[in-house]
This record gives C-alpha cells, sequence and structure tokens, in this order.
C-alpha cells in the first residue's frame, strides 16, 4: 500500500507541475493583451503624463473598476510605472502603441488579437466540419494593409538594390495597400513611373490621400487585379508583397503568367513573403498557415521549391531568396526572365 501511496502522490505531482507548467506560459499572452487593450483603447495616452484611474476614468468616461484591472496588470508586465501616487505609461509603450504615434506597431496587435487568435481558437468546430469563414477583406483590409507597411523598413532597402541592379524605370504593385513602397520609391527616384493596384476601396483612398500629402507622383487603381487589363506600356518591375495568400495554389502560375505578360524585355518580378519549410522561423509560418488554412477564401504559403517551380514554369526562374524577417519566415525573393516561352 505504501508504494501505491507513494506512486499515486508522484501521478498528483507530476499533474500539478503540469497545470503549473501551463499556467506559466499562458501568462507571456498578459502582456499583448494588455498592449493590444490599451492600443485600442487609447489608454496609454490617459496616462503620459501621470494620472490617477480616478481622474483617467473621469476624464476619458471609462469603467473604473476594469481600467483599475487593466492598471494593475500594466504595473505588473511592466508597460506602466507609479510615481507620486499617479501612473504613468513607460516611453515605450507611448511610443510604440499609442495609435497617435508614428512609430506604432498596434496595427500588428490589432491584427494578431482581431485576426488570427480568434480564428486558431475556432479550430476545434473546423476540425469537426463547421464551414470556415471567408476573410472579410473590406473589413480588415485597411489592418492588413497596415501591418504589412510595418515590413517595409526591412525590406526597401533590399528592393533599392534590385532596382538598381536591374536598371528598373517604372513599377507596378499588385497589392500595393498604402502604398508605402512606391512612396519610398518616388522620394529616392521621382523619375520612375510608379504605378499602384489595390482591390480594397477604402485603403487606395488613404493611400491617394498619403501620397497627395507627401507630394508623390502615383498612378494609383482601383481594381481587381484578376479582371484588370494592366498597365499601357510594360514596366520593368513588377513587385508582390503579401498577395500570395490571396491565390488558390493551382492559380498562382496564372498570377506570375498574367504579371510576366506586363513586364518589359528583360524586365522582373519581387515577392515579399512568409516561405514555408525553410528551416527558420517555422512556428511562425505553421501557425500564420494554420491562419490561412481557417478561411474558405485564403491559403497556404508555398515553399521556397514549390516557389521555384511554379516561375519555371511561366519562363522564370528564381534569382534571389533572401530573408527579410528570418524569425518568421519573411524572405524577399526576385524572379527574372529566363527568355523561355512556355
Amino acid at each position: 500500500m505504501e508504494v501505491r501511496a507513494v506512486l499515486e502522490t508522484i501521478h498528483e505531482w507530476k499533474k500539478l507541475y503540469q497545470a503549473r507548467k501551463w499556467m506559466k506560459q499562458n501568462a507571456t499572452f498578459l502582456p499583448a493583451w494588455h498592449a493590444y487593450v490599451g492600443y485600442t483603447a487609447e489608454l496609454f495616452e490617459c496616462f503620459a503624463e501621470g494620472n490617477t484611474v480616478e481622474e483617467a476614468a473621469t476624464q476619458c468616461n471609462l469603467d473604473k473598476g476594469l481600467l483599475q484591472n487593466w492598471v494593475d496588470v500594466g504595473l505588473a508586465v511592466g508597460h506602466l510605472r507609479e510615481r507620486d501616487n499617479r501612473i504613468h505609461a513607460t516611453p515605450a509603450m507611448l511610443s510604440y502603441v499609442s495609435p497617435s504615434s508614428p512609430d506604432s506597431v498596434g496595427p500588428l496587435l490589432q491584427e494578431l488579437m482581431e485576426l488570427h487568435i480568434p480564428t486558431l481558437l475556432q479550430y476545434p468546430s473546423l476540425l469537426k466540419g463547421e464551414e470556415k469563414p471567408v476573410f472579410e477583406n473590406d473589413r480588415f483590409g485597411p489592418t492588413v494593409a497596415a501591418t504589412s507597411a510595418l515590413l517595409e523598413k526591412l525590406a526597401f532597402p533590399k528592393l533599392v538594390h534590385w532596382i538598381k541592379a536591374h536598371d528598373v524605370h517604372s513599377v507596378l504593385d499588385i497589392g500595393c495597400g498604402h502604398g508605402g513602397y512606391l512612396r519610398r520609391l518616388s522620394e529616392v527616384r521621382g523619375d520612375m513611373r510608379l504605378i499602384g493596384i489595390e482591390q480594397n476601396e477604402e485603403v487606395v483612398r488613404q493611400a491617394q490621400e498619403e501620397s497627395n500629402s507627401s507630394g508623390c507622383k502615383l498612378e494609383l487603381v482601383h481594381d481587381d487585379f484578376n479582371r484588370w487589363g494592366g498597365p499601357e506600356e510594360p514596366v520593368d518591375l513588377i513587385m508582390m508583397n503579401n498577395i500570395l495568400h490571396y491565390f488558390e495554389p493551382d492559380k498562382r502560375c496564372q498570377l506570375l503568367r498574367k504579371a510576366k505578360q506586363m513586364i518589359s524585355l528583360g524586365g522582373t518580378i519581387t515577392l515579399i513573403s512568409p516561405v514555408n519549410k525553410t528551416g527558420s522561423g517555422q512556428a511562425f509560418a505553421s501557425a500564420f498557415n494554420s491562419f490561412m488554412s481557417a478561411h474558405e477564401n485564403l491559403y497556404p504559403f508555398p515553399t521556397k521549391e514549390e516557389l521555384e517551380q511554379m516561375a519555371g514554369g511561366e519562363g522564370l526562374r528564381m534569382s534571389l531568396c533572401q530573408p527579410v524577417i528570418r524569425e518568421g519566415s519573411w524572405y524577399f525573393i526576385g524572379l527574372e526572365q529566363t527568355g523561355e516561352e512556355r
């Protein structure tokens, strides 16, 4: 009996250890949740100059009890500091999470919390055959475009290097979002013809406003690339940034084929996209693919080998596959014409 009692005790301790482990792992979710709430409700601004919970609740018309809970979490995770009996938002939160900051990464938090996590939590019912949801581009397009813009700073130098190496004078950006890449190119090379096509009307409107305010000369088109007739003249470069997941795997060849028809002799195509099974950033790529596969109208990212095969089938070859964010499996991919007609 003593042996049995010892074994039962060991079993209970193992059970408690597993419970403790999952509790500790779940605690890492709190900073992201706290930052998301602070971003969407603009709470960090309430404590930018220092404030009490009572004053902030009154000034911002907020529930005092819930605000106190949010503040308690913020103090625990280091997003807020208490000084002289007043709560202060840390400089990092004000700079990188507040919606009023030009350096805010809030859209990324918004996409994770409102798109990715809710979808992944539907997996039990989806696995049992529940109908997959349809990704609402009109609703979430602006958020996705803002998130994609966060990649620009890292990817843009690679794009500029490619443009210089291939003597590019005209560019078409398919799925241009807010036109960030095109505006940056306009600042670097004002003599280039820069065209962008975007399906989401609200995103195009915002891109046009930002283009006008910055004095950039861009040609922005609101249309679906699948139906669009293309530019009046062939362009030297076509960019496809973060759009592969909108196309079924067996239709991506058609996308490359149509794009190739719009580039000049010696013209090239570049893509910025997560690449599956690269050996680095696989956890992120797998989670991203899980999110895509859970939608009726979104599709998994390809592997490098699949991209090479698709390109080869359309008379293109992959001459560059360079990491942008290795931990996230994001890559800058360059395709050149082989001279072979298919």
